[in-house]
């Protein structure tokens, strides 16, 4: 009877042996199975990145021209009054080539600031071992930011809007990078230049409905308005008497009629250029745009720096 036992205690020792290693087998073989999976979902996802960044450089072209056609037409409409009409009448006046390069100038802040996001989004998420003398790609985001400072305008001579949403936006793409680079994050979560683009549309966006800023001088015209020598002009009396207009001149090199897009309201006018009795550059009300960039003032301050204001050598409008 207890050789039985003995024998039936054998067996199953046998038996337990048996499924423990057909247990550990299992346990190999998902994680096996969980390593080829990880493997393939990587492979996958870089491939699916491979081809979007491909699609992107084949694309470039198009998608830049596509981005600034859509920045000059939402310029055009924010600064005629939200009106086409007075758009297209900007446009035939002062032409496509200065009106290109207008356009150009005043995104200038705006171009710099995303560069330097940029720049920093990329040194941040290829972080080395090298030392940060020997870094490129921090002094390439160094040197951006260092134009920011020094080139582009004083936030304080944005648009109010634009400025908190750019440089806010700019901030809170930088914070996202960080964070999901130093968690280890940043193949699971959406890559920090898809924000990027999303940035430019965020700021465009802001642009049209804040800020109808025209990138010329104001000016202050007095013409004589005869009703012969005024066409399409609102809320000008008529007679030989010399009236006061505050606008923008959009042309007149040699052309007898002078085409004028007024401040207040948003309407493109044409004068004959010999009844323009006096034209002067003139500053409008509560405007910044003289306002030096960040490093300058600041430096202007810290040295004690007395320079002459704006406001006393521009009149107001």
């Amino acid at each position: 009877m207890s050789d039985d036992l003995n024998k039936n205690d054998l067996d199953n020792n046998g038996i337990d042996d048996e499924i423990d290693d057909l247990k550990e087998d299992l346990e190999e073989m998902q994680e096996e199975m969980q390593e080829r999976i990880e493997k393939l979902t990587l492979s996958q996802r870089s491939r699916s990145i491979g081809a979007i960044s491909g699609l992107l450089q084949e694309n470039m072209t198009q998608l830049v021209s596509f981005a600034g056609v859509l920045y000059l037409l939402t310029r055009l409409i924010a600064i005629s009054g939200r009106s086409a009409p007075t758009a297209l009448s900007f446009l035939s006046a002062q032409g496509i080539s200065q009106t290109v390069t207008g356009a150009i100038v005043q995104a200038l802040p705006i171009l710099l600031l995303a560069g330097a996001t940029g720049f920093t989004i990329t040194a941040i998420t290829n972080i080395t071992d090298k030392p940060a003398s020997k870094n490129s790609r921090i002094w390439s985001s160094i040197v951006a930011w260092f134009l920011v400072a020094t080139v582009v305008p004083s936030p304080l001579a944005w648009n109010g809007a634009v400025a908190i949403v750019a440089f806010a936006a700019a901030g809170v793409l930088i914070a996202y990078t960080a964070v999901a680079t130093w968690t280890n994050n940043l193949e699971d979560w959406p890559h920090p230049f898809q924000f990027l683009i999303l940035y430019f549309g965020l700021v465009m966006a802001v642009q049209l409905v804040a800020d109808d800023q025209v990138w010329l001088a104001p000016e202050r015209l007095q013409i004589v308005s005869s009703a012969d020598a005024l066409i399409a002009v609102q809320g000008v009396e008529k007679g030989d008497q010399a009236s006061t207009l505050v606008g923008y001149v959009l042309d007149g090199n040699g052309d007898d009629w002078v085409s004028i897009l007024l401040e207040q309201p948003r309407i493109v006018l044409r004068v004959k250029s010999d009844t323009i009795l006096q034209r002067s550059v003139c500053r409008l009300p509560n405007s910044n745009r003289e306002v030096p960039p960040l490093f300058v003032s600041l430096t202007q301050r810290f040295q004690s720096e007395k320079t002459r204001r704006i406001e006393d050598v521009v009149p107001l409008c």
